[in-house]
This record gives structure tokens, C-alpha cells and sequence, in this order.
């Protein structure tokens, strides 16, 4: 009798795991490149490319990578990293609107121009 029990248990077990993990097709993790906590700003002057990622399929979150130039160990090393920044602080908001770059004012601002 025990088992039966043990048997009809293990079956029952096996079948609810079966059919919960056939229902999602990418697992229970998704695949996002930014994982963590975010950074909420970034040097200006250290960025050199941005690329925006939309929600999709495999991740649901829009997400901000920046190339940045940072100082290495060494005189005059630069090393280039990949930041993501969060999409929902300030200056994630400018560079999803398209005014991540400066105008040609704000450079020259209380300067004369040549």
C-alpha cells in the first residue's frame, strides 16, 4: 500500500512539473542584458556610443547600454566598458527622447563663439 502511494505522489509530482515548465517557453529567468542595480547618471564626457534595446520576447524591460572610456591602471590607459543605465531616471528619460546630445549653445555657454 505505501507504495502505491509513493508511486501515484512521485507521478503526481512529475506531472505538475511537466506541465508548469511546458508553459513557459524561455524558463522562469528572462534573458535581459542588464541585470542588478543600475546606475542613475554617467559622466557626459565619458560616453562615446549608446545603444537602445527595446522590450522584446526575451527580455521585457527597455534597456540603455553606453559605451564609456574610463582610466586604467597606468599612465594614459583608457579602457572601454559597456554601463547600462536605468531608463527610468533622468538621463535615461534624454537619451530615449533623442536629447542626449548638447546643442551647440549649451557647449558655448558665457563663451564667445569664433
Amino acid at each position: 500500500m505505501n507504495q502505491v502511494v509513493l508511486t501515484l505522489l512521485c507521478a503526481l509530482v512529475f506531472g505538475v512539473t511537466l506541465t508548469h515548465s511546458a508553459g513557459q517557453a524561455g524558463g522562469l529567468s528572462q534573458r535581459c542584458l542588464c541585470r542588478g542595480k543600475l546606475p542613475k547618471a554617467v559622466k557626459p564626457r565619458w560616453i562615446r556610443a549608446f545603444e537602445l534595446f527595446p522590450p522584446s520576447p526575451s527580455c521585457s524591460k527597455t534597456e540603455i547600454i553606453l559605451t564609456v572610456i574610463a582610466k586604467g591602471k597606468g599612465k594614459g590607459k583608457e579602457v572601454i566598458r559597456k554601463v547600462c543605465l536605468d531608463p527610468n531616471e533622468r538621463q535615461g528619460q534624454r537619451l530615449l527622447k533623442g536629447k542626449g546630445k548638447k546643442n551647440k549653445k549649451q557647449r558655448n555657454r558665457g563663451r564667445k563663439e569664433d
